[in-house]
């Protein structure tokens, strides 16, 4: 018959030997599958996340991180976004809710010490870097210092997304002091300045700490130009910044330590202002303040969610929504991302290539008490 004829034909032997050959190249271990991979992951953790249906973002501070979610939200309509914002006392209120078994929050965007202190130490945390899925949030080398950056010594769950440079929290009188007059810290110790000087009293949570710790660990300040300075310069300790702000407009003393509230004054029209230490021979501090890290509970009721969050908040689209809503004149934001646009961020606060800056959100630069204790023997003599 022709069939056999056909299939005894050696050059058809040949021609399916190398079909069979072809087929086993593109077979499973050899081809390139468009669902495979980074991007299988996170098609199925979008869809989990929209089968979910809700995220729940707990905030120290709603401010304009509110507008962000709501990004967020139009960009991934089938997951409802419920924020809570509480201020300092966001990560007690969820050890209190944990321990009567509930388990509320995905998510908890704020500054570095009450995640560090209380939910880092108090175990309710799952290391972050696990929910990442998009390359572009994994890779370091698009973030600064070519790394990611967190509080905790594992390096695993505080992430540090912002990262402002200080300007030294030092505002003064401009009818009764000169910028040009101050071109060091050091010249804070000018016998001129002895008993005019203002400071919100350090002992006080808050940025008036932060200051201070700056001060503490500037490897040409530390400790023993604090010994000076609080003891030499006959500093007055104010506990009310909006006094403080009044007493710098009118005059009562021409420079103010740590007053915050000052920049309000500013806005106003009063003549007060900060001075720009960035570039002072002193080396400068980044110092994330508030809204500045994300941490994932542990136990969280919507983990895919969470996880679609946490990807888009840190892609380079996340970013530059969090620099465009949350920069303000007062107030400055500078994601820790390299690759995006720097536009909002004035030219004289934005992180300069080469220069080498202190970090203060560290586990060991964010532990006051030993700053606290250096002040209580300052404080007493």
């Amino acid at each position: 018959m022709r069939s056999q004829e056909v299939s005894m034909n050696p050059r058809f032997f040949s021609l399916a030997f190398f079909s069979l050959f072809l087929l086993s190249l593109t077979g499973p271990s050899f081809a390139a599958d468009p669902k495979s991979g980074w991007q299988g992951e996170w098609e199925q953790t979008v869809k989990a996340a929209e089968k979910e249906g809700k995220l729940s973002v707990y905030l120290s501070t709603s401010d304009d991180l509110e507008k962000i979610l709501k990004v967020f939200q139009q960009k991934f309509p089938k997951i409802g976004v419920l924020p809570v914002s509480g201020g300092l006392q966001v990560a007690v209120r969820i050890l209190s809710e944990r321990r009567a078994e509930r388990y509320i929050p995905d998510v908890v965007v704020t500054g570095p010490g009450t995640p560090y202190y209380v939910l880092y130490q108090g175990k309710a945390l799952d290391p972050i870097h696990a929910a990442f899925i998009l390359p572009e949030v994994l890779d370091g080398s698009k973030w600064w210092e070519g790394k990611h950056h967190y509080v905790d010594e594992e390096g695993k769950y505080v992430f540090v997304f912002n990262g402002p440079i200080s300007q030294g929290r030092i505002y003064y009188n401009t009818r009764l002091v000169k910028p040009a007059e101050f071109k060091s810290y050091q010249n804070l110790l000018n016998p001129k300045w002895k008993g005019k000087i203002l400071s919100i009293d350090t002992r006080l949570p808050g940025a008036a700490r932060l200051g201070l710790r700056e001060f503490y660990h500037m490897p040409e300040l530390g400790p023993k130009f604090l010994r000076r300075l609080f003891t030499e310069m006959e500093i007055t300790f104010t506990r009310d910044s909006r006094q403080a702000a009044d007493w710098l407009s009118v005059g009562k003393f021409p420079l103010c330590l740590f007053c915050g509230d000052a920049r309000y004054a500013k806005d106003q029209g009063l003549p007060v202002d900060e001075l720009r230490t960035s570039h002072w021979p002193e080396a400068p501090t980044i110092s994330p303040g508030g809204n500045s890290t994300m941490v994932l509970l542990n136990r969280a009721p919507h983990p895919n969610a969470s996880k679609v969050f946490i990807n888009w908040f840190l892609s380079r689209e996340g970013q530059t929504v969090f620099q465009q809503l949350m920069n303000r004149p007062d107030t400055i934001f500078d994601s820790m991302r390299t690759d995006i646009p720097k536009d909002p961020i004035p030219p004289e606060n934005r992180r300069r290539p080469g220069v080498k800056y202190v970090m203060m959100a560290t586990a060991e630069r964010a532990d006051h008490a030993p700053v606290e204790k250096l002040l209580r023997e300052i404080l007493k003599q």
